[in-house]
């Protein structure tokens, strides 16, 4: 079950709602599960047309990745995935790695998926040298040690170099890892395969633009789903219908589908809260990073929605 919203002539194909709320899952996908494994993203349930005529084509095509391969990914869990891109980047082209995320893409029905996969060969790589600068081939590292060198590659993923990350977004990414005063590799890979998509995401100019911007602040920081939330009570209650903030949700790490991608929290007409990931398909006019030029600015997309009138905060 899913509720989509136009976004004027450059429509954002799904601005879709997540929960309610009280916080439960329209579409039985809690956000605040970070190994939901065989959950669905937004896009997936409502192409089977498209599907169906995207099997009858790759049927008779071939692969340099297995089918079977192809469908255990389609089917399997978020751990799954990860072991699987794991095995294919070790051996295979980044030709070969494209092809594979584009025919995973057409057998699940589900565009997302291929930026995940497209991404891994760098994702994995950056994240093991990233751990053996931070490391120096020590099992455990204090957490501060690590800070200076995970901001360095933050900065250059996502080429923003006028925004630093602050004391508040390393402790989200302290609990993202999963780890306290030290960090084994374990704790690190949970929260590169989290910062990575994010960084990702900005690095594109048209969202780089978005999260530079502080004045206003139009993309927070690094929060949870409770400390949006938080933001948009007042000591009154809850602030006017229609005030939002938009947040990278904490409960998306690579290879999910939707990791990397914007959530908007705000305040209904209903007077109670809502999250929606928003879905910018449409603005990309193909492959991965690559953006329609003739899409609007996102702000006027959501600020020209009916249940968004003002930036929260």
């Amino acid at each position: 079950m899913q509720q989509s919203l136009s976004m004027g002539d450059n429509c954002i194909t799904a601005f879709n709602q997540v929960e309610n709320g009280s916080g439960s899952s329209l579409e039985e996908r809690p956000e605040n599960s970070e190994e939901t494994d065989n959950s669905r993203s937004d896009s997936e349930s409502t192409r089977s047309r498209a599907r169906d005529s995207a099997l009858k084509s790759a049927s008779s095509r071939e692969h340099s990745v297995s089918d079977l391969t192809i469908f255990k990914y389609c089917l399997g869990g978020l751990t799954d995935r990860s072991l699987l891109l794991n095995e294919i980047i070790s051996t295979a082209s980044d030709e070969e790695i494209s092809g594979f995320a584009d025919q995973v893409s057409l057998y699940s029905g589900c565009s997302h998926h291929r930026y995940q996969i497209k991404m891994a060969k760098r994702l994995i790589d950056d994240g093991t040298k990233t751990w053996n600068l931070i490391s120096q081939n020590n099992l455990q590292v204090q957490w501060e040690s690590a800070v200076p060198q995970i901001e360095k590659q933050f900065v250059k993923i996502s080429c923003c170099s006028t925004r630093s990350l602050t004391q508040q977004d390393f402790e989200v990414l302290r609990k993202i890892a999963g780890c306290q005063d030290y960090m084994a590799r374990e704790n690190f890979e949970k929260m590169w395969c989290w910062l990575y998509t994010v960084a990702f995401t900005l690095s594109s100019d048209w969202i780089n633009a978005m999260w530079n911007s502080t004045s206003p602040k139009w993309i927070e920081g690094f929060i949870t789903k409770e400390e949006a939330e938080l933001s948009l009570r007042g000591p009154r209650g809850l602030q006017e219908p229609g005030t939002f903030v938009l947040r990278f949700p904490t409960s998306r790490s690579w290879p999910h589908p939707d990791a990397g991608r914007l959530v908007v929290t705000y305040v209904g007409s209903d007077y109670t809260l809502h999250h929606k990931l928003l879905s910018l398909d449409n603005l990309y006019s193909s492959g991965v990073g690559e953006m329609n030029v003739k899409a609007k600015p996102l702000q006027d997309m959501l600020l020209a929605e009916a249940e968004l009138s003002q930036l929260g905060r």
